[in-house]
């Protein structure tokens, strides 16, 4: 095919797998006009995660080509509606996580881009014209040198494996686990770890905290990209057990708590490689499949409890929806976000029906927020970050304020030579985020962090696929609140709240207390934490205690496990105090 004459500038790939993509290209006479499109209509609208070439639209003018073939692939492009034409030539898809090689495509003209093999109709797709960024963005800012200002990190310490999974369980030790190596637990009081073989390879499961404190893992390994379809279920006590099977194997699927225990398990590819378009409901050993909610969506989709009682897909996918599992289930909605593409971003419900959702794609800086208490919501800009991320991490904190650890820039996959050190934190009454102290280990793909307890943000992973160097290590990030003062103190905490009934938490200094937070415990993977979600709770003081006003909404405080946080007036906090709510 041949690109027509223009007197801008060349069309241009940017290479993703630097020197392997390159992007051929011939003047041409014009020959009389666009010729006509071989597709039908609505072909730019059909998803293709489950195909081994991908066309996806990025912003602006570009255009991501994906492929999954272990050979090199020649695809050629044109723009619908005009006679721009050219080629790019995609290397062969690694032999392991994430098995595909990719480029960038960015064209002159907006219009359907349409892909080619030997002339043959592949795949289409629609220039959706939407900016790469904010037309006036929120400044960043930059912390000074202390670490009252910007925190502090510890020095890496050895970690068994590489923590691409990372779960805090009720017991206060972190379960985390990899794609080599056993599953290790992890005391942070004592630094010692202790290995817990799983009865199956559990690497890129989707895993949550069930409503009564065990950690329920979907899926599982076969090979790159075929997944287990084993339910496997970490025990308090420390062992493993197997539920019912789930109808079809899923690899990077996502679980997510519900407001009646149970959980609710989407996307994923099966023993065969094909995408799980139906979700499933686990409660208490039983699974049911949600025939009437067909719907192929990305890997690992940014799901999360939403105040309506549905599920909210804040993404991969560009166009956000609800998932209802009443009944046989149904998709419902249509939320464009204000960047397509954020593959690897990460989202978080960093308040009650608000959800931050930062960086990702090839690669962007960017950040939004959405409001689902709002009818009906609409994702909106929020501050950029000072740097561009990919694999990072977004972990609420006991302020409500956001971290943002690890990711990379660049064009690749997880080009670690631009790999992000400097923390940042989002603060949601602002929209501005801070640089902090940065950490010593570039963590890009398999990166995970969670909030411990102690208010510390546990930092680990990077490595297991993608040629990367395996980081069988961690580093513990102290905010700055842990250098402004002393912290309040929780003397003593139910270990069970319930619903709708007041608790007593007892504190030497009831008047210091300015709020009362809770957030629900982390697991993380694949730069998403699908466990975590913050609220602030209304409370009284007493004499020597703080009487807290536990929630009455299920959509809002799903039952399980959660830290409870007493913070001053500085907002510093306690301790937290893990409690299960029934």
């Amino acid at each position: 095919m041949r690109c027509p004459r223009v007197a801008s500038a060349p069309l241009r790939v940017l290479p993703l797998l630097a020197g392997l993509f390159a992007l051929a290209c011939r003047e041409a006479p014009d020959e009389g006009g666009a010729p006509v499109s071989p597709f039908p209509p609505g072909a730019e609208l059909e998803t293709d995660f489950d195909q081994p070439i991908r066309l996806s639209y990025v912003c602006g003018n570009r255009f991501l080509v994906t492929n999954a073939h272990t050979v090199p692939v020649s695809v050629q492009y044109r723009v619908r509606g005009s006679s721009e034409e050219g080629h790019v030539d995609l290397a062969a898809a690694p032999n392991e996580d994430p098995a595909f090689s990719e480029a960038m495509l960015e064209v002159r003209s907006r219009g359907v881009v349409e892909l080619f093999v030997d002339g043959r109709p592949l795949r289409a797709r629609a220039n959706e014209g939407v900016p790469c960024s904010p037309a006036t963005p929120a400044p960043s800012l930059l912390s000074a040198a202390g670490p009252e200002e910007s925190g502090e990190w510890t020095a890496p310490f050895d970690w068994p494996i590489v923590a691409v999974h990372l779960m805090l369980l009720p017991s206060g030790k972190v379960l985390s686990w990899g794609h080599y190596g056993a599953p290790q637990l992890w005391d942070p009081a004592s630094g010692l770890f202790s290995e817990v073989p799983s009865p199956v390879l559990l690497f890129c499961a989707g895993q949550a905290l069930t409503a009564d404190g065990r950690l329920l893992a979907a899926g599982g390994h076969i090979s790159d990209d075929h997944g287990l379809p084993d339910i496997t279920i970490f025990e308090p006590a420390g062992t493993w057990s197997q539920s019912v099977k789930m109808m079809r194997g899923r690899w990077y699927p996502t679980t997510t708590a519900g407001p009646n225990g149970e959980m609710v398990i989407v996307a994923g590819q099966d023993e065969a490689g094909t995408l799980v378009a139906l979700p499933e409901v686990w409660f208490n050993g039983t699974i049911r499949t949600l025939t009437t909610a067909s719907k192929s969506i990305a890997y690992y989709p940014r799901m999360f409890l939403a105040p309506n009682g549905k599920y909210f897909v804040a993404g991969e996918d560009w166009r956000s929806r609800y998932l209802s599992i009443a009944g046989t289930g149904a998709w419902s909605g249509n939320y464009p976000r204000r960047f397509v593409n954020r593959t690897y971003g990460s989202a978080v419900m960093y308040d009650y029906g608000k959800i931050l959702y930062a960086g990702g794609g090839y690669v962007t800086n960017t950040a939004e927020v959405i409001d689902l208490t709002k009818s009906p919501p609409a994702w909106q800009w929020t501050g950029s970050m000072a740097y561009p991320r990919r694999n990072l991490n977004l972990t609420v904190l006991p302020t409500g304020e956001v971290l943002a650890t690890g990711g990379t820039g660049g064009t690749t996959t997880s080009d670690l030579t631009q790999a992000a050190h400097a923390a940042e934190l989002w603060s949601p009454s602002t929209g501005q985020w801070t640089t902090l102290a940065s950490n010593v280990v570039s963590r890009g793909y398999h990166a995970t962090s969670i909030l411990l307890p102690d208010g510390r943000v546990l930092h680990s992973g990077s490595g297991d696929a993608a040629n990367q160097v395996d980081e069988r290590n961690a580093e513990i990030f102290s905010p700055p609140y842990l250098f402004r003062g002393a912290r309040p103190m929780i003397s003593a905490a139910p270990p069970e709240l319930h619903y709708g009934i007041s608790a007593k938490v007892s504190t030497p200094d009831p008047a210091a207390i300015a709020r009362v937070t809770l957030i629900r415990l982390g697991a993380a993977t694949h730069a998403f934490d699908m466990g975590q979600r913050f609220q602030r709770l209304s409370f009284t003081r007493l004499a020597t205690q703080v009487k807290v006003t536990i929630p009455t909404n299920r959509n809002r405080t799903p039952p399980g496990h959660y830290m409870l946080f007493l913070l001053n007036s500085l907002q510093v906090p306690s301790v937290g105090a893990i409690v299960q709510v029934k």
